[in-house]
């Protein structure tokens, strides 16, 4: 069977470009929008780490508790709370591939993290990283601004 240079045309877009346009969206670090209150709370203190990295029943987990966040107080108004927690929940991960299940949920525990980060947690365990949410302390240039969204 002999197909048309546009048969061809639309075989090439749905074999090849398709998947990697779809991987492209999928990006857990490039959220599907963006929050400014988010952006401005969460990294205040560390990075703001990107919805898609938890489910989003971790988020509003997380959410619930900012008066216990890690051993921090992190209370935010509640209106602010209540936006920051929506935009989580509608922009979290739809799987639980990107998170892991603890008492408190942590993207440090998650298995892709312990996985990508051996370097890192070895450093932390020897005092030479102060915090696994010190992505800084590795990630440089475009590395880290792709993380804060810079």
């Amino acid at each position: 069977m002999i197909y048309s240079p546009s048969a061809w045309r639309y075989l090439f877009l749905f074999v090849v470009v398709l998947p990697f346009a779809v991987a492209a969206r999928e990006d857990a670090w490039q959220p599907r929008e963006d929050n400014a209150a988010w952006r401005v709370e969460c990294s205040g203190c560390h990075i703001a780490f990107p919805p898609a990295l938890l489910p989003a029943d971790d988020w509003l987990d997380i959410m619930s508790r900012l008066d216990k966040h890690y051993g921090v107080d992190a209370s935010l108004e509640p209106k602010l709370s209540r936006e920051i927690a929506a935009y989580l929940e509608r922009n979290g991960a739809r799987s639980r591939m990107f998170g892991s299940r603890e008492e408190i949920p942590r993207i440090t525990t998650a298995d892709w993290f312990a996985g990508k980060h051996q370097g890192a947690i070895r450093l932390w365990r020897k005092g030479k990283v102060k915090s696994l949410v010190d992505c800084a302390a590795c990630h440089k240039g475009p590395d880290i601004e792709k993380m804060i969204g810079k």
